[in-house]
């Protein structure tokens, strides 16, 4: 399968503008590195298709354009997703740390993160069974910042073609991921734009979502 990355990640970070070229740094090194900001993160990953989202190599019998699944108890047995190829995208995603709002919603439930038995202890430090809730914890904001108005869905692009699903075969000494023989089959599936023949689909996110651990 024939993969390109381009992976863009922009770092916050009040560098001095006199930086011309990244150096490799050793772990001792990189333990006194601290974000002022956060992170911005732009992935954008092509599958067998060029940068016009046309696919590549993906006709004829046995093309590279495929995946294969076997599962646990079914060896020898592959679930063959064929003529596979698409786009995704993620635009402008924004890490922060922050802290967690000091006061429960009323959605909190404070059995979430109880340990399980008969005598179930909080499994956030320092807090009890009866408040066992994360108010408070430090944790890691993903937001947006830089999506567009109403009516600009540039956040999230996916474009995916799968032309056939089959089931292939061991064969002796040749894998089924490596078999085309399987005649027709049992699903396709196929997620764009309108907009041109193979446009990625686009979506908008709003909102903010919070990780954290415990």
């Amino acid at each position: 399968m024939r993969t390109t990355r381009s992976v863009l990640i922009a770092l916050i970070f009040l560098l001095p503008c006199s930086t011309l070229a990244m150096e490799p740094v050793n772990d001792e090194q990189l333990s006194l590195i601290t974000g002022q900001q956060g992170v911005q993160l732009t992935l954008k990953l092509r599958n067998n298709v060029d940068e016009n989202f046309n696919p590549v190599g993906c006709s004829g019998a046995l093309n590279p354009c495929r995946m294969g699944l076997e599962f646990a108890g079914r060896e020898g047995i592959w679930l063959m997703l064929k003529d596979y190829y698409g786009y995704l995208a993620l635009n402008d995603i924004r890490l922060t740390s922050t802290t967690l709002p000091g006061t429960a919603t009323a959605f909190s439930n404070t059995q979430r993160f109880l340990s399980q038995g008969s005598t179930p202890t909080c499994l956030i430090s320092g807090k009890s069974v009866a408040g066992c809730l994360p108010t408070g914890e430090l944790a890691m904001k993903v937001s947006y910042p830089q999506s567009g108005p109403v009516g600009n869905y540039n956040d999230f692009s996916l474009f995916m073609n799968i032309g056939r699903t089959a089931l292939e075969f061991d064969d002796g000494a040749t894998p089924g991921f490596m078999r085309d023989v399987a005649s027709g089959s049992v699903l396709g599936f196929r997620m764009s734009d309108s907009s041109a023949l193979n446009a990625p689909s686009q979506s908008k996110f709003m909102g903010d979502a919070y990780v954290f651990g415990f």
